[in-house]
């Protein structure tokens, strides 16, 4: 739901944008830079930074990912954080379920159990090739 609403939100943010540059080209104004800047920045805050295509460490874009909240959420949103969290939370869902198929004390249960900690497994699985891909820096080759 708060994804849908984000959506929306950046396609009227966008949809005023237009409408302020036809605004000044139906007058046949050239828009001030300052507008101009302010649209270029404003297009997505949840955009990656531009030109990315290296380190998200210190001597990065912007010096390092520390510097300010559109940079904290981007270094975790793209980054190799974002993938090593998603291993961690896989792999105890996926644990609880394979001690859940062992142990339950529900009668028929383990079978059903066991085939969604099997699915769990492959998926942390998957997330841990991409987290070591993501971490080594292959995606920026």
């Amino acid at each position: 739901m708060f994804g849908a609403w984000d959506r929306w939100l950046a396609y009227k943010r966008s949809r005023d944008h237009l409408e302020l540059l036809k605004h000044y080209a139906a007058q046949g104004k050239e828009p001030p830079p300052e507008v101009m800047a302010e649209l270029r920045n404003g297009a997505d805050p949840n955009a990656p930074p531009p030109g990315y295509g290296g380190g998200w460490g210190y001597g990065g874009y912007w010096g390092g990912p520390w510097m300010g909240r559109r940079m904290w959420r981007g270094y975790y949103r793209w980054g190799p954080y974002w993938q090593w969290r998603s291993v961690i939370v896989t792999g105890a869902i996926a644990a609880g379920f394979w001690w859940a198929s062992e142990y339950a004390d529900w009668p028929g249960v383990e079978a059903p159990f066991r085939i969604v900690a099997i699915i769990l497994t492959v998926v942390a699985g998957a997330n841990l090739l991409l987290a070591i891909l993501f971490s080594s820096g292959a995606r920026d080759k």
